[in-house]
């Protein structure tokens, strides 16, 4: 402070949210959304004004008297507390039975309906949860998907917040208790062990392998459906058709190398009257592998076909092919 003037530095910061990644888990990674950072630096005598300071020093005779008078600058305005609940958290199913899972976004204090604001739905994986939907609120701040699960499946919801409102984790999770599936519930279905979350797009009639491993790769495998192909592109936005696979599978914890070959080198050789849901389809010869899927049950597979197309559910186009297990 310096005889008659002050420099008076206010900082804000506001923002600053963390959220996890599309296509990755709540806890075990983070990504943190932009953060905006707001300074204001200033110096002024004391005559007023929202934001000031003043120091006066006089001199006496025989003496120095020496007398400062400082002013605070207000609070900057806070953002507004935000409460988010999952609207029907115990539910008891059979399995693949559709049902509503819903969520209620609210201003804490006023507890008002905060509508028009994107919530992230999020699924418990065996890698951790991982955000696989996004929902609007309506005009009741209400949010909601039907779903669709084969076992025991918890999901929970995240808001990021805005530049008015705190970003929240959800108060309570969901849980989906599928009571006592039988293998006939079971068959038919797409997905297995974390539970379809949205309806398949097609229904596959074959039996779920023993260890579940190959049906949750066919579920995920759906879920890129629609996203387009692009040479060496590895997700989770875009795929080539060995980059699907490596993403797939490394959501379940299998690392897989990159390429056609590579992963041909990697699986273990099983007939092609012996495959199962999660197995991968090789076209080409050995050394020369030019194309993989993922086996989905009744002689189709999930592929990343070629540019111009997207992830989809298609035939296997040929009689002559190698089968691989991861």
């Amino acid at each position: 402070m310096t005889t008659g003037t002050v420099a008076v530095a206010g900082v804000g910061l506001a923002g600053c949210a963390t959220d996890t990644h599309a296509d990755t888990v709540r806890d075990e990674s983070a990504n943190t959304a932009p953060v905006a950072l707001a300074t204001q630096i200033g110096s002024r005598a004391a005559l007023g004004g929202s934001i000031a300071a003043a120091a006066v020093s006089s001199h006496g005779v025989g003496g120095a008297l020496g007398t400062s008078i400082g002013l605070e600058a207000p609070p900057l305005a806070g953002k507004a507390q935000v409460g988010l609940r999952v609207t029907n958290p115990d539910l008891h199913v059979a399995a693949n039975q559709p049902v509503e899972v819903g969520f209620s976004l609210f201003n804490e204090a006023t507890h008002e309906p905060l509508a028009d604001q994107l919530v992230k739905v999020q699924v418990k994986l065996p890698t951790g949860w991982a955000t696989f939907k996004h929902l609007q609120t309506n005009a009741q701040g209400y949010a909601s998907y039907t779903a669709r699960v084969l076992t025991t499946t918890n999901v929970t919801a995240i808001f990021d917040g805005t530049d008015a409102l705190q970003s929240v984790h959800s108060a309570n999770d969901a849980t989906l208790t599928v009571q006592n599936p039988s293998a006939a519930q079971v068959a038919g279905a797409v997905a297995a062990g974390v539970g379809a979350i949205a309806t398949p797009s097609v229904n596959v009639n074959v039996p779920l392998p023993a260890s579940g491993i190959g049906g949750k790769a066919v579920y995920l495998a759906s879920l890129q459906a629609g996203k387009p192909y692009v040479y060496g592109a590895d997700g989770p936005s875009s795929f080539d058709c060995s980059g699907l696979v490596q993403y797939v599978y490394k959501q379940l914890g299998k690392t897989l190398p990159r390429t056609t070959d590579a992963q041909f080198a990697a699986t273990t050789r099983v007939s092609m009257y012996n495959k199962q849901p999660g197995d991968l389809i090789f076209l080409g010869t050995p050394g020369n592998i030019y194309h993989v899927g993922i086996y989905a049950g009744d002689g189709k597979m999930w592929v990343a076909p070629h540019t111009g197309s997207v992830v989809k559910l298609q035939s296997i186009y040929t009689t002559s092919y190698y089968v691989g297990r991861v």
